[in-house]
């Protein structure tokens, strides 16, 4: 028991290490969307009809729920802790999951490590509030279930794969693209208990989505989840077409480079599956079939982002044990030597370029987000002296950070605004309807949140004229909302390059 927890606290120590940057420079977009979303549920805002994003539906429960457990906290604080947990949580899975295949103590524990540097660093979690670490651990638990009992027997009960079922269903509510893992554990567990396990294990995959459709269509907002997470994603791929690949390129250099300290053992774990059979084998089928499935599906969107490579942490890290293993043999069998050169100096290049790796690619990661954390704070700090606690405002650009350092409600449904500017998904009806909204009930300010500094290169202009900077979501028919600006706003200042609108004398 002492020796679980000692590893537990370990794991959370260095999960909370890497992830603290993210302490100081605030969330960056995606988790600043998702905690912004929770809190308008706990508002009673109706998710995707009243608050918009385009994930499925589970990340904002969950975030929603962690708020709701540690109310005394900051929304961003209690979200990283959540993030902390889970990456530390999925790297202990990996070690039992390890453990129970066999593999020694020391490279399972290794193996954890590893998973939780490669989750954890800032290229990948970007400070914590991600979907995948919470997909990730969900998923490892999932495998740690499907390894319990002796293989090539169906269950006594259908508990077991109807709760490996559940926690895969949990894990693509909360990021689709996890659904290659999904898939392989599934794979995993028919192959080792039996076609029997099919049925229940498809049935608790199935349950948290019925339960999410009703919930949404309790609500009524159930067309609204499916124009957004169907719809809009459908439009953001196609975007992705011009230049997708063309800005996933630096990324994908930095990812691999940076996890390279991970990819090395996972190697010598997959090349040893020749040697190996029974419970070994499988999972190492079943990993290799999760980490190639999630490269096709990262190839057929045509975008990559260091994050989508989080929750393959799981089953390169399992590979990673292994491989370790491996190399624990080999390295009490060569004279000293020997080991300098097959083992020590190639491991000491690995970590050499994969902390390199990672520390560049992190830091061209956490700067802009970094300052742009400061600049919301200053422009909150105005912002709060000229509203009242229940006046709206309203943030042009895609800095919703701002609403949560302001304590501020969004006076529309869309606390960023690509969903605004994305061919193939916007509407001139979906801008007029904002445009109506924002008429029927002024925000008390609006903030032009477009660029760093007025006329500097960035997102759409809203009265000073800029540059366009642009990823494909450059769709301009955002002229009803610039008109709502001028003709019931006066600007009021410039905090740190952002431009703030007050309402007008009447």
């Amino acid at each position: 028991m002492l020796s679980s927890l000692l590893r537990a606290g370990v794991l959370g120590a260095l999960a909370a290490l890497l992830l603290a940057p993210g302490l100081v420079s605030g969330p960056s977009l995606d988790p600043a969307v998702f905690v912004h979303v929770a809190s308008e549920l706990l508002d009673g805002q109706r998710l995707y009809a009243d608050t918009w994003d385009h994930k499925p539906p589970g990340i904002y429960l969950i975030f929603a729920a962690a708020q709701a457990l540690l109310p005394v906290l900051d929304q961003w604080l209690a979200t990283w802790l959540l993030a902390m947990a889970v990456t530390a949580g999925a790297a202990l899975l990996v070690d039992v999951a390890a453990r129970r295949l066999g593999v020694r103590p020391l490279p399972a524990f290794a193996a954890a490590l590893l998973c939780v540097v490669a989750m954890g660093q800032y290229l990948m979690a970007l400070g914590g509030g991600l979907t995948e670490p919470v997909a990730a651990v969900l998923l490892a638990g999932a495998l740690v279930i499907v390894l319990q009992g002796t293989p090539g027997t169906d269950r006594r009960t259908a508990a077991g794969p109807a709760a490996t079922g559940l926690l895969l269903g949990l894990a693509v509510l909360v990021a689709i693209p996890v659904a290659p893992g999904a898939l392989a554990i599934s794979g995993l567990a028919v192959a080792r208990q039996g076609p029997r396990t099919a049925l229940p294990l498809a049935a608790g995959a199935i349950a948290p989505l019925v339960a999410a459709l009703t919930w949404l269509a309790a609500t009524g907002a159930l067309p609204a989840a499916v124009d957004a997470v169907v719809g809009y994603s459908a439009a953001y791929r196609l975007t992705n077409e011009a230049l997708g690949w063309t800005l996933s390129r630096p990324v994908i250099t930095w990812t691999t480079l940076a996890l390279l300290v991970l990819i090395g053992p996972a190697l010598l774990g997959a090349v040893a599956a020749r040697r190996m059979s029974g419970d070994r084998q499988g999972v190492i089928v079943a990993a290799l079939a999760w980490i190639g499935l999630s490269v096709l599906l990262v190839v057929s969107q045509g975008r990559f982002f260091a994050h989508y490579a989080i929750p393959l942490a799981v089953p390169l890290a399992v590979l990673a044990a292994l491989g370790l293993e491996r190399v624990t043999i080999l390295h009490a069998r060569l004279p000293t030597p020997v080991r300098i050169m097959a083992i020590y100096l190639p491991a000491a290049l690995v970590v050499v370029i994969s902390t390199a790796a990672g520390a560049a690619g992190g830091r061209m990661e956490w700067l802009p987000v970094a300052r742009d954390h400061l600049r919301s704070q200053r422009v909150a700090a105005a912002v709060y002296e000229m509203t009242d606690p229940g006046d709206s405002i309203w943030v042009w650009g895609n800095e919703p950070q701002v609403y949560l350092e302001a304590d501020r409600r969004s006076a529309t449904a869309y606390s960023y605004l690509y969903p605004l500017v994305t061919p193939g998904y916007t509407t001139p009806a979906m801008v007029e309807d904002v445009a109506a909204s924002l008429a029927a009930d002024p925000p008390a300010v609006i903030i032009d949140a477009g660029s760093r500094a007025p006329g500097v290169v960035g997102f759409q202009h809203l009265l000073i004229p800029r540059p366009l900077t642009s990823d494909g979501r450059d769709l301009d028919v955002l002229d009803p909302l610039r008109q709502v600006v001028r003709d019931g706003y006066v600007q009021a200042g410039v905090v740190d390059g952002w431009v703030l609108y007050a309402r007008s004398a009447e």
